[in-house]
Protein backbone atom coordinates (compact mmCIF):
# COMPACT_ATOMS: atom_id res chain seq x y z
CA UNK A 1 0.00 0.00 0.00
CA UNK A 2 1.53 2.99 -0.83
CA UNK A 3 1.64 6.08 1.67
CA UNK A 4 1.76 9.50 0.51
CA UNK A 5 3.52 12.43 2.84
CA UNK A 6 3.06 16.31 1.74
CA UNK A 7 4.60 18.94 3.92
CA UNK A 8 3.73 23.21 3.77
CA UNK A 9 6.18 23.62 6.36
CA UNK A 10 9.97 24.16 6.01
CA UNK A 11 11.57 21.08 7.53
CA UNK A 12 15.19 20.96 8.60
CA UNK A 13 18.60 18.70 9.31
CA UNK A 14 19.02 18.53 13.30
CA UNK A 15 22.38 20.76 12.64
CA UNK A 16 20.65 23.67 11.16
CA UNK A 17 17.45 23.64 12.92
CA UNK A 18 16.28 26.79 14.81
CA UNK A 19 14.58 27.09 18.17
CA UNK A 20 11.10 25.21 17.12
CA UNK A 21 8.00 23.94 18.93
CA UNK A 22 5.36 21.60 16.88
CA UNK A 23 2.21 20.14 18.19
CA UNK A 24 2.32 16.29 17.58
CA UNK A 25 -1.02 15.23 16.02
CA UNK A 26 0.65 12.18 14.61
CA UNK A 27 1.16 10.15 18.12
CA UNK A 28 -1.21 8.87 20.85
CA UNK A 29 -0.79 8.93 24.42
CA UNK A 30 -1.94 5.60 25.79
CA UNK A 31 -2.64 4.81 29.57
CA UNK A 32 -2.93 1.90 31.94
CA UNK A 33 -4.36 1.79 35.49
CA UNK A 34 -5.11 -1.42 37.43
CA UNK A 35 -3.70 -3.22 39.68
CA UNK A 36 -2.46 -5.41 37.78
CA UNK A 37 -0.94 -2.98 35.18
CA UNK A 38 2.42 -3.82 36.19
CA UNK A 39 2.05 -7.78 35.61
CA UNK A 40 -0.01 -7.29 32.73
CA UNK A 41 2.53 -5.04 31.09
CA UNK A 42 5.41 -7.25 31.96
CA UNK A 43 3.76 -10.56 30.75
CA UNK A 44 3.10 -8.21 27.38
CA UNK A 45 5.97 -6.19 26.01
CA UNK A 46 9.55 -6.99 25.54
CA UNK A 47 10.93 -4.60 28.47
CA UNK A 48 10.96 -5.51 32.23
CA UNK A 49 8.33 -2.69 33.45
CA UNK A 50 9.95 -3.27 36.72
CA UNK A 51 12.45 -0.62 35.81
CA UNK A 52 10.63 1.79 34.86
CA UNK A 53 10.18 4.75 37.41
CA UNK A 54 9.43 8.35 37.98
CA UNK A 55 13.10 9.69 36.62
CA UNK A 56 13.29 8.21 33.21
CA UNK A 57 11.53 6.45 30.68
CA UNK A 58 12.39 3.16 28.31
CA UNK A 59 11.80 2.54 24.57
CA UNK A 60 9.93 -1.08 24.46
CA UNK A 61 8.19 -2.76 22.17
CA UNK A 62 4.57 -4.55 21.65
CA UNK A 63 5.15 -7.99 19.58
CA UNK A 64 2.76 -10.51 18.24
CA UNK A 65 3.94 -14.66 19.22
CA UNK A 66 6.03 -14.43 16.42
CA UNK A 67 8.38 -11.69 17.54
CA UNK A 68 7.37 -9.18 14.65
CA UNK A 69 6.43 -5.65 16.07
CA UNK A 70 3.13 -4.36 16.18
CA UNK A 71 4.41 -0.86 17.82
CA UNK A 72 7.53 1.03 19.58
CA UNK A 73 7.03 3.16 22.24
CA UNK A 74 8.50 5.25 24.89
CA UNK A 75 7.27 4.28 28.20
CA UNK A 76 7.31 5.99 31.64
CA UNK A 77 5.58 6.66 35.07
CA UNK A 78 3.46 9.44 35.94
CA UNK A 79 1.48 9.15 39.49
CA UNK A 80 -0.57 5.93 39.73
CA UNK A 81 -0.58 5.08 36.15
CA UNK A 82 2.20 4.41 33.07
CA UNK A 83 1.86 5.76 30.18
CA UNK A 84 3.61 5.51 26.60
CA UNK A 85 3.84 6.98 23.42
CA UNK A 86 3.09 5.48 20.02
CA UNK A 87 2.24 6.59 16.41
CA UNK A 88 -2.00 7.26 15.86
CA UNK A 89 -1.50 4.90 12.81
CA UNK A 90 -1.23 2.42 14.59
CA UNK A 91 -2.95 3.01 18.23
CA UNK A 92 -6.31 1.01 17.32
CA UNK A 93 -5.02 -1.73 16.11
CA UNK A 94 -1.71 -1.94 19.45
CA UNK A 95 -4.35 -1.73 21.57
CA UNK A 96 -7.09 -3.92 20.26
CA UNK A 97 -4.15 -6.71 20.60
CA UNK A 98 -2.86 -5.71 23.89
CA UNK A 99 -6.29 -6.15 25.46
CA UNK A 100 -7.21 -9.66 24.24
CA UNK A 101 -5.75 -11.26 27.40
CA UNK A 102 -7.03 -8.35 29.90
CA UNK A 103 -10.34 -10.49 30.76
CA UNK A 104 -8.84 -11.97 33.87
CA UNK A 105 -6.44 -8.89 35.22
CA UNK A 106 -7.11 -5.86 37.08
CA UNK A 107 -6.43 -3.71 33.86
CA UNK A 108 -7.54 -0.49 31.91
CA UNK A 109 -5.89 0.33 28.98
CA UNK A 110 -7.27 3.54 26.93
CA UNK A 111 -6.18 6.44 24.76
CA UNK A 112 -5.56 10.08 26.61
CA UNK A 113 -6.63 12.25 23.94
CA UNK A 114 -7.45 15.15 26.75
CA UNK A 115 -3.58 15.06 26.92
CA UNK A 116 -1.78 17.46 24.63
CA UNK A 117 1.15 16.94 23.29
CA UNK A 118 4.35 18.94 21.55
CA UNK A 119 7.71 18.63 20.80
CA UNK A 120 9.95 21.29 21.85
CA UNK A 121 13.69 21.34 19.66
CA UNK A 122 16.60 23.30 18.36
CA UNK A 123 18.99 25.75 19.70
CA UNK A 124 18.57 26.57 23.22
CA UNK A 125 15.26 24.80 23.72
CA UNK A 126 16.75 23.66 26.96
CA UNK A 127 17.49 27.38 27.86
CA UNK A 128 13.47 28.13 27.59
CA UNK A 129 12.14 25.62 29.55
CA UNK A 130 14.81 26.89 32.43
CA UNK A 131 13.79 30.20 32.21
CA UNK A 132 10.04 29.30 32.11
CA UNK A 133 9.83 27.13 34.82
CA UNK A 134 12.94 28.80 36.77
CA UNK A 135 14.37 25.15 37.38
CA UNK A 136 17.54 24.01 36.41
CA UNK A 137 17.49 20.39 33.89
CA UNK A 138 18.85 17.56 35.69
CA UNK A 139 21.43 15.39 33.79
CA UNK A 140 20.54 12.55 35.26
CA UNK A 141 16.61 12.53 34.67
CA UNK A 142 15.22 12.06 31.71
CA UNK A 143 11.55 12.80 32.99
CA UNK A 144 10.47 16.25 35.06
CA UNK A 145 6.71 17.03 36.11
CA UNK A 146 6.39 20.55 36.81
CA UNK A 147 3.01 22.09 37.13
CA UNK A 148 1.22 19.14 35.87
CA UNK A 149 3.22 19.36 32.39
CA UNK A 150 5.13 16.26 32.19
CA UNK A 151 8.63 16.78 30.02
CA UNK A 152 10.68 14.24 28.83
CA UNK A 153 14.19 15.08 27.71
CA UNK A 154 15.44 13.05 24.33
CA UNK A 155 18.91 13.34 23.46
CA UNK A 156 19.06 11.61 19.94
CA UNK A 157 20.08 13.25 17.14
CA UNK A 158 19.91 16.43 19.39
CA UNK A 159 18.49 17.35 22.91
CA UNK A 160 14.83 17.73 22.33
CA UNK A 161 11.83 17.33 24.51
CA UNK A 162 8.44 16.04 24.65
CA UNK A 163 6.06 17.94 26.45
CA UNK A 164 2.60 16.57 27.96
CA UNK A 165 -0.15 17.82 29.65
CA UNK A 166 -3.80 18.81 29.63
CA UNK A 167 -4.48 21.81 27.41
CA UNK A 168 -5.09 24.26 30.53
CA UNK A 169 -2.05 23.47 32.38
CA UNK A 170 0.09 24.75 28.93
CA UNK A 171 -2.15 28.15 28.13
CA UNK A 172 0.52 29.95 29.59
CA UNK A 173 3.51 27.88 28.29
CA UNK A 174 2.48 27.85 24.82
CA UNK A 175 2.06 32.03 25.26
CA UNK A 176 5.89 31.81 25.86
CA UNK A 177 7.18 29.76 23.53
CA UNK A 178 5.20 31.05 20.90
CA UNK A 179 7.05 34.56 21.17
CA UNK A 180 10.39 32.55 21.36
CA UNK A 181 10.59 29.84 18.82
CA UNK A 182 9.49 28.89 15.55
CA UNK A 183 6.22 27.34 15.09
CA UNK A 184 6.55 24.10 12.79
CA UNK A 185 4.54 20.86 11.99
CA UNK A 186 4.82 17.37 13.31
CA UNK A 187 7.12 16.54 10.55
CA UNK A 188 10.27 18.03 11.72
CA UNK A 189 9.90 15.69 15.15
CA UNK A 190 9.36 12.54 12.42
CA UNK A 191 12.07 14.24 10.85
CA UNK A 192 14.52 13.94 14.06
CA UNK A 193 13.20 10.47 14.44
CA UNK A 194 14.21 9.46 11.10
CA UNK A 195 17.66 10.85 11.24
CA UNK A 196 18.20 9.67 15.17
CA UNK A 197 17.72 5.77 13.42
CA UNK A 198 13.86 5.18 15.37
CA UNK A 199 12.15 2.86 13.55
CA UNK A 200 8.83 4.62 12.44
CA UNK A 201 5.97 1.80 12.84
CA UNK A 202 3.13 2.94 10.64
CA UNK A 203 0.06 0.78 10.21
CA UNK A 204 2.01 -0.64 6.69
CA UNK A 205 4.66 -1.58 8.80
CA UNK A 206 3.24 -2.77 11.78
CA UNK A 207 3.33 -7.07 12.58
CA UNK A 208 5.38 -7.42 9.45
CA UNK A 209 9.28 -7.01 11.43
CA UNK A 210 10.95 -9.02 14.18
CA UNK A 211 11.91 -6.37 16.64
CA UNK A 212 16.07 -6.85 15.76
CA UNK A 213 15.98 -6.65 12.58
CA UNK A 214 14.17 -2.96 13.08
CA UNK A 215 17.27 -2.31 15.14
CA UNK A 216 15.05 -1.59 18.52
CA UNK A 217 17.51 -4.12 20.74
CA UNK A 218 20.68 -0.66 20.38
CA UNK A 219 17.45 1.42 22.07
CA UNK A 220 17.22 -1.28 24.92
CA UNK A 221 14.07 -2.29 23.59
CA UNK A 222 14.51 -5.83 24.68
CA UNK A 223 15.23 -7.57 27.95
CA UNK A 224 16.23 -11.56 27.51
CA UNK A 225 16.62 -12.78 30.96
CA UNK A 226 13.06 -11.13 32.37
CA UNK A 227 9.46 -14.05 32.81
CA UNK A 228 7.59 -14.47 29.54
CA UNK A 229 5.90 -12.50 27.39
CA UNK A 230 4.79 -12.46 23.67
CA UNK A 231 7.18 -13.21 20.78
CA UNK A 232 10.43 -14.30 23.69
CA UNK A 233 11.02 -17.64 22.71
CA UNK A 234 10.94 -16.91 18.55
CA UNK A 235 12.90 -13.49 19.47
CA UNK A 236 15.68 -15.24 22.12
CA UNK A 237 16.21 -17.67 19.12
CA UNK A 238 16.85 -15.13 16.75
CA UNK A 239 19.11 -13.14 18.89
CA UNK A 240 21.35 -16.51 20.06
CA UNK A 241 21.40 -17.69 16.04
CA UNK A 242 23.02 -14.31 15.45
CA UNK A 243 21.47 -14.23 12.09
CA UNK A 244 20.16 -10.67 12.33
CA UNK A 245 21.19 -9.55 8.75
CA UNK A 246 19.22 -5.82 8.99
CA UNK A 247 19.94 -2.01 10.25
CA UNK A 248 17.65 1.20 10.56
CA UNK A 249 19.59 3.96 8.79
CA UNK A 250 19.11 7.04 7.02
CA UNK A 251 19.62 8.01 3.38
CA UNK A 252 19.82 11.96 2.10
CA UNK A 253 19.93 12.73 -1.57
CA UNK A 254 17.75 15.60 -4.21
CA UNK A 255 14.27 15.91 -4.28
CA UNK A 256 11.71 16.63 -7.05
CA UNK A 257 8.22 16.64 -5.11
CA UNK A 258 6.80 15.87 -8.25
CA UNK A 259 8.78 12.26 -7.56
CA UNK A 260 6.50 9.52 -5.46
CA UNK A 261 8.37 8.00 -2.60
CA UNK A 262 5.76 4.96 -0.99
CA UNK A 263 6.66 2.51 1.74
CA UNK A 264 8.39 -0.70 0.92
CA UNK A 265 9.92 0.50 -2.30
CA UNK A 266 13.10 -0.97 -2.84
CA UNK A 267 16.49 0.57 -2.28
CA UNK A 268 19.22 -0.32 -4.60
CA UNK A 269 23.18 -1.14 -4.50
CA UNK A 270 24.95 -0.56 -8.18
CA UNK A 271 28.82 -1.71 -7.79
CA UNK A 272 31.36 -0.32 -9.70
CA UNK A 273 30.34 -2.94 -12.36
CA UNK A 274 27.23 -1.77 -13.23
CA UNK A 275 25.48 -4.40 -10.99
CA UNK A 276 22.45 -3.61 -9.01
CA UNK A 277 21.38 -5.14 -5.75
CA UNK A 278 18.59 -5.05 -3.32
CA UNK A 279 20.25 -2.98 -0.57
CA UNK A 280 17.01 -2.43 1.72
CA UNK A 281 13.04 -1.22 1.83
CA UNK A 282 12.11 2.46 2.74
CA UNK A 283 9.98 2.69 5.51
CA UNK A 284 9.25 6.38 6.16
CA UNK A 285 11.11 9.86 4.77
CA UNK A 286 10.48 13.35 4.79
CA UNK A 287 11.26 16.71 2.64
CA UNK A 288 13.43 18.70 3.79
CA UNK A 289 15.65 22.20 3.26
CA UNK A 290 17.46 22.83 0.44
CA UNK A 291 15.63 20.50 -1.95
CA UNK A 292 16.69 17.40 -0.49
CA UNK A 293 14.98 13.93 0.81
CA UNK A 294 15.98 12.17 4.10
CA UNK A 295 14.49 8.82 3.79
CA UNK A 296 14.37 5.83 6.81
CA UNK A 297 15.80 2.46 5.50
CA UNK A 298 15.87 -0.88 6.30
CA UNK A 299 18.84 -1.70 5.02
CA UNK A 300 21.00 -5.11 4.27
CA UNK A 301 23.94 -4.87 6.75
CA UNK A 302 26.83 -5.73 4.30
CA UNK A 303 25.50 -2.49 2.25
CA UNK A 304 25.90 -0.45 4.82
CA UNK A 305 29.43 1.85 4.54
CA UNK A 306 29.21 5.45 3.76
CA UNK A 307 31.16 5.61 0.28
CA UNK A 308 27.82 3.30 -1.22
CA UNK A 309 25.67 5.24 -3.19
CA UNK A 310 21.99 4.09 -3.24
CA UNK A 311 19.12 4.51 -6.06
CA UNK A 312 15.04 4.43 -5.66
CA UNK A 313 13.09 3.77 -9.47
CA UNK A 314 11.10 6.84 -7.93
CA UNK A 315 14.12 8.95 -8.19
CA UNK A 316 16.25 7.99 -11.20
CA UNK A 317 19.40 9.29 -11.74
CA UNK A 318 19.68 10.74 -8.25
CA UNK A 319 22.46 9.29 -6.06
CA UNK A 320 21.79 9.13 -2.29
CA UNK A 321 24.21 8.15 0.32
CA UNK A 322 23.75 7.36 3.96
CA UNK A 323 23.44 10.13 6.38
CA UNK A 324 24.78 8.92 9.85
CA UNK A 325 26.75 6.53 10.91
Amino acid sequence: MKNYIFSNKTIYLSKDLPTTYMNLNGWSIICVTGLDKKKYLNNQFTIDINMINYDNYKFGAHCNINGKVWTSFLIFQYKHFYIYIVRSSVCKKHIHELKKYSLFSKVNIFEEKKFCLFGLCGLNSSKLLENFFSIKLSKKKSILVIHNIIILKINKPIERFLIIAYKKYLVDFLKFINCKAKYSNEMQWLELDIESCFPIMNKEIMGRFILQSLDLKKWGAINFNKGCYYGQEILCKYENKKINKFIICSIIGKSNKNNITYIFEPVEYKDVFGNRYNAGMVLSWVHIHKKKILLQVRMKINFFKRENNFFLLSHQDIDFKIYNM
